[in-house]
């Protein structure tokens, strides 16, 4: 096996803690400790892959193209919108922090895509394993202790340790649970026991990490997904031997049992208090079914489009948006934060047609390369799964913790593309 370079390694490294990040700063808010570590990883991780990549070079091809004309376009944006809206500068610079976490699903993959030689060489989904893991230990070590919050609010339904934002956290499991999923079944196929173990172990802390978080769509996700690859296993994987079939099913279904029976009372705990809630909502919407399964947004677009086709808005806000701190203030509440908490509209109001245009074509590429392979990788699937979640629930394209995971995808993306126009070129 070929050396890794060190740079590769602090990459890996700066990368993958981005979890263990998110929860000790939930930690340090929750103790009104202020020590701003979130912000500070964040910066540093920005400058470094910024100075990485502008260091290495550019090649000249479409996809620097789309990525550097996105990158300045939407800094370019936020500029301009504070000329036109005459904001002060405390709102041109909460919206440049906004841009800069935006701006790590383009530059992770930059990244990986400049330095793609050298990425062959380490087995790139093993990372999406440790932030797993991570994840797992971060949600669970503050439950374990007695500590953190619960999912919602004034609720005891669901809990989600020290980290913040509910969605973020929703979908970062979700995914970890797409890759850590297929990872057991591959583990199976190759008849590495051992791994086969801890991975099947790791697979029920996600899923009992979605369930312990309580959200509608991670549990329904959890169970969904797990059913699927249980019918796969069975089914379509043919180099799995009977006999492997019957032992990891049999596993599976008592791990399964006996996280029921030990949990049941905190399943119960759950299930009731997430009842309660979905109840309570139902009978305060006076019994508007779209408004309670769409948690409101169907009400905070109404008052987003109100804003946005405002007659007396300048001409070109239609054309570069509002940005979001200046939402925030101006909306009315619409959302939280001044969110719609739907990502392509968020991009729409934010930085209008011009804004949404790019943002789209640069997540339209990674899209249709991951289409063209025959067979649905699990970063194809893992992407469509994040940009669902993106356009329904949002919390992805302005989120730290999703915009890396996201990049990490697309990574991911860009480096089976690669390999197969390699493999394509040798053949001929």
């Amino acid at each position: 096996m070929k050396k890794i370079p060190s740079n590769i390694i602090f990459f890996i490294g700066l990368t993958i803690i981005f979890p263990l990040v998110d929860s000790v700063n939930g930690f340090l808010l929750s103790s009104h400790i202020n020590l701003p570590i979130g912000i500070l990883y964040r910066s540093f991780y920005f400058l470094y892959l910024l100075i990485a990549i502008f260091s290495y070079g550019f090649p000249r091809n479409f996809y620097t193209f789309l990525t550097m004309q996105c990158l300045l376009g939407c800094f370019l944006i936020i500029l301009f919108q504070n000329v036109v809206l005459q904001n002060p500068s405390s709102l041109l610079v909460s919206d440049l922090v906004t841009i800069i976490k935006f701006s790590l699903w383009l530059l992770i993959p930059y990244y990986i895509y400049q330095r793609r030689e050298k990425f062959r060489n380490i087995n790139y989904s093993n990372l999406f394993l440790v932030v797993s893991l991570f994840l797992v230990l971060g949600l669970f070590i503050p439950y374990m202790l007695g500590m953190g919050h619960y999912t919602y609010e004034n609720s005891n339904a669901g809990y989600k340790g020290f980290f913040f934002a509910t969605n973020d956290i929703t979908i970062a499991f979700m995914i970890a649970t797409i890759f850590t999923g297929r990872a057991v079944t591959l583990s199976i196929v190759n008849k590495r026991k051992w791994t086969s173990l801890f991975l099947l172990l790791l697979y029920l802390g996600l899923l009992s990490s979605l369930l312990l978080i309580s959200t509608k769509t991670g549990v329904v996700f959890g169970v969904i997904y797990t059913i699927v690859l249980l019918i796969n296993f069975l089914f379509f994987e043919k180099k799995i031997q009977s006999i492997y079939r019957v032992f990891m099913v049999s596993l599976f279904a008592i791990s399964i049992v006996y996280l029921i029976f030990v949990g049941k009372d905190f399943i119960i705990d759950a299930i009731s208090g997430t009842y309660t809630r979905i109840t309570y909502f139902y009978h305060l919407y006076d019994g508007n079914l779209i408004r309670l399964l769409t948690s409101s947004r169907s009400e905070y677009l109404k008052l987003g489009f109100q804003s946005f086709w405002e007659p007396n808005n300048p001409l070109s806000v239609l054309w570069i948006g509002f940005g979001f701190e200046y939402r925030l203030i101006h909306f009315g509440g619409a959302g939280v934060g001044g969110l719609m908490e739907m990502d392509f509209f968020d991009t729409l109001f934010g930085l209008g047609l011009i804004g949404t245009l790019l943002v789209n074509s640069v997540i339209g590429y990674f899209l249709v390369l991951s289409l063209r392979r025959k067979n649905l990788s699990t970063y194809t699937i893992a992407l469509i799964t994040i940009l669902l979640y993106s356009f329904f629930a949002g919390h992805v394209l302005f989120s730290a913790l999703c915009t890396t995971l996201l990049g990490l995808i697309c990574g991911g993306i860009m480096l089976m593309h690669t390999r197969n126009d390699q493999i394509g070129r040798g053949r001929k």
